[in-house]
């Protein structure tokens, strides 16, 4: 059974972008080109306290070679 998340529905719009999300609401708060601006912007939409990262882009893939 596949669970469906808003939050990942979401983030397909912060391509390439760092986000400030709520984890308690699974939601994002605030983004910019930089973490320091996706904080920034975190704060001025009333969210001091968030989770800062950044959205990779789509059309790269990550391999971990461990």
């Amino acid at each position: 059974m596949e669970i469906d998340d808003p939050l990942e529905d979401e983030l397909g719009k912060y391509e390439d972008k760092w986000v400030a999300i709520l984890e308690s609401e699974r939601k994002v708060v605030g983004s910019g080109d930089d973490a320091y601006e996706a904080k920034l912007d975190a704060e001025a939409n009333g969210y001091p306290t968030t989770t800062l990262f950044k959205v990779p882009r789509f059309d790269t893939a990550y391999v971990l070679n461990a």
